[in-house]
């Protein structure tokens, strides 16, 4: 799978969502968070609905779909 790059210091939430759809979770809308799950259902993580997100943000949530086994550099 090809590596896909978000920018930390100036990511939103649709950044995040696409790479994380991209990498083949599941995506489940919610009204304030967007809720990522693997292929069998296993939670991942959220995703806070905001336009700009904080870059120790951007760098967890990175972190915790790289685990789940996409493959995301941020930068």
């Amino acid at each position: 799978m090809k590596q896909l790059t978000v920018s930390a210091s100036d990511c939103s939430e649709e950044e995040l969502v696409r790479a994380a759809g991209k990498g083949g979770l599941l995506i489940r809308e919610g009204r304030k968070h967007v809720k990522v799950k693997t292929a069998d259902g296993k939670f991942v993580t959220t995703i806070p609905r905001k336009k700009r997100l904080k870059r120790e943000t951007v760098k967890g949530i990175v972190e915790e779909l790289n685990k789940a086994g996409c493959n995301i550099l941020a930068v």
